[in-house]
């Protein structure tokens, strides 16, 4: 992979991790169809450039982060331990679903076909963001759920982003508190992940290139998390995502003829 493709690659995981949308999904395919990537190696890339959204979460959440540290010695530590049962809950699912996402490959076209469906679905869960009576107190049990769900989303085409603002929501948060707790959520998970990247893909190397789509990563995820927490009360994800979604299917269609 060279400097370009990192780029290119970085960009597109520091707008989609923050979307309803499967950045892993799309980094992946963007990897195979735009640069001939073959699944494994675009699929460990996609994992990687992780660290660089992960890095920018704890930039633009800095002072929540600071405040989470503070409280282990004194203060409120509900949203503390909200994040660790929530952590400890995705390594139950994602851990093993991680191992299998390296060692199944679905064919080009019912993974492809897989996403697109599921962008639709996630476009369809999330039509009425409007809640009567929010409830957001930070309960083991809704802590618990959250982690579960999110574990998921290491399987190509499932959106962590998705997946956990849509249980949130379910459980009677706002839609900026939804999003706050999905990105704060993302920091212990999504950079643990990369301890296990080298145990679960052969081969895995980080090189320079790679590095630097990290830091494109960040950077423009900075961008996308305070363009999302601006504007959390009145932007719809629902048009683009269902939108996203016609397309892939329609790419799926393409790879079968």
């Amino acid at each position: 992979m060279d400097f370009f493709e990192a780029v290119v690659l970085g960009i597109i995981q520091g707008i989609a991790e923050w979307l309803p949308i499967s950045s892993e999904a799309m980094v992946t395919l963007a990897g195979k169809f735009l640069f001939s990537v073959e699944y494994k190696e675009a699929l460990g890339t996609a994992i990687w450039l992780h660290s660089g959204t992960t890095l920018s979460a704890l930039i633009y959440f800095r002072n929540d982060v600071i405040a989470l540290v503070k409280s282990i010695f004194h203060g409120n530590q509900s949203l503390l331990f909200f994040l660790a049962i929530a952590t400890l809950s995705t390594s139950i699912s994602a851990i093993p679903l991680l191992l299998l996402a390296f060692s199944i490959e679905l064919p080009d076209v019912l993974s492809t076909l897989f996403i697109g469906i599921f962008l639709i679905v996630i476009s369809y869960l999330q039509r009425n963001k409007n809640l009567p009576e929010p409830d957001e107190n930070l309960t083991s049990k809704k802590a618990a759920i959250c982690g579960i769900v999110q574990g998921l989303a290491v399987l190509p085409g499932m959106s962590r982003s998705g997946l956990t603002v849509a249980a949130l929501l379910s459980q009677k948060f706002s839609l900026k508190e939804s999003l706050r707790l999905s990105f704060l959520m993302s920091i212990p998970v999504t950079g643990g992940i990369q301890i296990f990247l080298p145990l679960v893909s052969d081969g895995f190397v980080i090189t320079a290139p790679m590095v630097v789509g990290s830091l494109v990563a960040c950077a423009v995820g900075l961008l996308t998390i305070k363009s999302l927490m601006e504007f959390a009360q009145r932007i719809s994800f629902v048009r683009a995502t269902f939108a996203l979604g016609v397309i892939v299917i329609i790419l799926a269609a393409a790879l079968a003829l």
